[in-house]
């Protein structure tokens, strides 16, 4: 049979298999190293593409990918052997200022969203990097520079439509499928493929933040006060550490921070971080929130990476050893992320939401970027013995993740979720996908 001849018979969409031109920028990875090959990508026009996809990969025993931005370092969205449904093209949000809610398609870049809301001048909680596909960062949690005072990414999400493996088209809210949207808000893509997502905004008049740069003997101290104003920190302030290696093999520390509100308040909140001696470089300003979300420059497509690290339960001094002792030996690219977390993201319940993460202090994660395949060993071994440094303080021995590695276990999947949030997935999983067919993500397997 002729599998793509077979499904363009049944699709108005664009589809592509190996032997056709523009296949390879289409199944091109962010990762390098990722190198799977699907048997087919569709590029859908429309929701009746997606069904009669889905009902003709089941007839034809292939599992299922599902792309949307497409930023997957595990490598998930170029699934090898798969049918690959490409939403990257299904981009663009509508806003309701009145009920303060986005509906956004589901292969929307968080840019896109922004750009939207940041009209009303409304955002909703999301991420950190504007060319981040919508999709795969909110299913996942999503950490944004409005984690403290409004919880993570999944929390806003009150809606969403999604198409199921067996071709049926599912509204999800509070009052349709309660179950559902709970797995949706951390369960990542296990259960169907996700078209439309529905976010609750919030006013977001002003942001206070951006960039502080440290090296020298001095390096450690600053994580330690940082780690100090964040055990009191109000839910206005968000702070994540990022340590690298400056040009001339010496460790350094950056302090990214935002503050939801009021300029002055902000500057005192971090003013000792301001006045630290070891501060070389700043760039911090009253800004909007358009003007926040541009602050981390994307990460191109086509290096070769490598992440892996925990939700630490607690921090302490170790983690500031760990962070100078990893920046000291990083490659030119590599860098450790800390993405600090605390209030509403603490105080909304944990049965709200399947996401696992909610007690987690900290997303702790090394992040090896590189050009040459030379170098991959080496790498890989840098990222992963930072992750060993930091174990004691995770919070179940799982990762974020929306940061997965590319040779992630199931056992360290199954560690990111609490025990009895894990069966409950399992068995919304049993229910939505049985065959397991949707595979290509941060995998539940279906309760046997």
């Amino acid at each position: 049979m002729d599998l793509a001849l077979d499904l363009r018979a049944r699709s108005r969409g664009e589809v592509l298999e190996p032997k056709d031109e523009g296949y390879e920028t289409a199944r091109a990875a962010y990762n390098a190293l990722a190198t799977g090959k699907p048997a087919c990508i569709l590029r859908p026009a429309g929701l009746r593409d997606i069904v009669a996809a889905v009902r003709w990969a089941a007839e034809v025993d292939l599992p299922v990918g599902v792309r949307g931005g497409g930023h997957s370092v595990a490598g998930h969205s170029s699934p090898e052997g798969a049918l690959l449904i490409d939403l990257s093209h299904w981009r663009g949000a509508v806003v309701d200022p009145v009920a303060q809610t986005a509906d956004a398609l589901g292969g929307s870049r968080l840019m896109d969203l922004d750009a939207a809301t940041a009209a009303h001048t409304l955002a909703a909680p999301s991420g950190t990097f504007i060319d981040t596909g919508i999709g795969g960062l909110t299913l996942t949690g999503g950490i944004s520079w409005i984690l403290s005072s409004q919880g993570f990414a999944c929390d806003a999400l009150v809606g969403a439509q999604l198409v199921t493996v067996d071709g049926h088209v599912i509204d999800v809210d509070e009052d349709h499928e309660p179950e559902l949207l709970w797995g949706l808000r951390g369960g990542g893509g296990n259960f169907g493929i996700v078209t439309h997502l529905r976010y609750a905004l919030t006013a977001v008049p002003r942001m206070y933040g951006g960039a502080m740069r440290y090296r020298g003997d001095g390096i450690r101290d600053v994580i330690l006060r940082v780690l100090e104003i964040e055990s009191t920190a109000p839910d206005e302030l968000v702070m994540a550490i990022v340590a690298w290696r400056g040009e001339d093999g010496s460790p350094g520390i950056s302090v990214n921070f935002a503050w939801r509100g009021d300029p002055d308040a902000g500057a005192a909140a971090v003013r000792s971080l301001t006045r630290h001696p070891a501060l070389f470089e700043s760039d911090v300003k009253a800004m909007s929130w358009l003007q926040q979300q541009a602050q981390y420059e994307p990460i191109p497509f086509g290096l070769r990476q490598y992440w892996k690290g925990h939700l630490a339960g607690r921090v302490d001094d170790s983690l500031a050893d760990a962070l100078v002792a990893a920046a000291s030996d990083a490659g030119g690219s590599s860098f450790c992320l800390v993405e600090l977390i605390h209030g509403m993201a603490h105080r909304i319940p944990q049965e709200s939401a399947a996401f696992g993460g909610r007690a987690a202090v900290a997303n702790v994660t090394a992040l090896a970027i590189w050009n040459e395949a030379r170098d991959d060993e080496r790498e890989i071994a840098w990222a992963r013995r930072f992750a060993d440094s930091v174990a004691h303080l995770s919070l179940r021995g799982g990762g974020y993740l929306n940061y997965p590695e590319m040779d992630q276990s199931a056992a360290r999947v199954a560690a990111a979720f609490p025990p009895e949030s894990w069966e409950r997935l399992r068995q919304l999983k049993l229910r939505l996908d049985p065959s397991n067919r949707l595979r290509f993500n941060a995998n539940i397997p279906p309760r046997g």
